[in-house]
């Protein structure tokens, strides 16, 4: 009982800071229109100074290197996150079949790290400097891998969240035969008697 315990928080965490990484990088890409946009005068002086086209270039390159930093730094910290629930997982006979879904969710993490966000990483910095309207090929493959990365980490939260409700329904063996116990049939309580 103890291990489930202790499984549902590891997985609590594993949620809680995935979604936590996604919606920094989002709050990272917004932040280049925000600051744009700023009413500050010291920033619009410095925009002005810098053309505006040269500054949302870096602004979007520095917003490119936070993510990837971001998003790899949090790879890398699922992976003992993963290890652990598996094994908590596999420390009791009724969750040990359970086990397979944390190993496919860092499956999928590790396809995320070693595949997409390098190229993810590689593309976005290429990109920055780039004017609109040139490299919409480089930009389209971009998309791309973006969608994909989405759509993994969709599908982790997704294993992530069946894998909770598998395991707040689950009953323990020993919920059972001590419910069992407590009900004594009324003509066997009479043969006790």
């Amino acid at each position: 009982m103890h291990s489930r315990r202790i499984a549902s928080f590891l997985l609590g965490a594993w949620l809680a800071g995935s979604l936590i990484a996604m919606l920094a990088c989002l709050n990272n890409a917004g932040s280049v229109d925000e600051a744009m946009g700023s009413s500050d005068t010291t920033a619009r002086r410095v925009i002005a100074r810098a053309e505006r086209d040269s500054a949302r270039g870096l602004l979007r390159s520095l917003a490119a290197v936070e993510n990837a930093r971001l998003l790899a730094g949090w790879e890398l910290a699922q992976a003992p996150i993963g290890v652990l629930l598996i094994i908590v997982l596999l420390m009791e006979r009724p969750t040990r079949i359970l086990a397979a879904i944390p190993l496919v969710m860092l499956l999928l993490v590790g396809f995320e790290h070693v595949l997409v966000l390098p190229e993810i990483a590689w593309l976005s910095q290429a990109l920055s400097f780039l004017p609109d309207a040139e490299g919409a090929a480089q930009r389209s493959r971009l998309d791309n891998l973006q969608h994909i990365y989405v759509f993994v980490e969709a599908l982790k939260l997704l294993l992530g969240v069946a894998l909770a409700v598998l395991l707040f329904v689950m009953r323990t063996g020993r919920r059972g035969s001590r419910s069992s116990s407590r009900i004594i049939d009324p003509l066997e309580r009479r043969a006790l008697v």
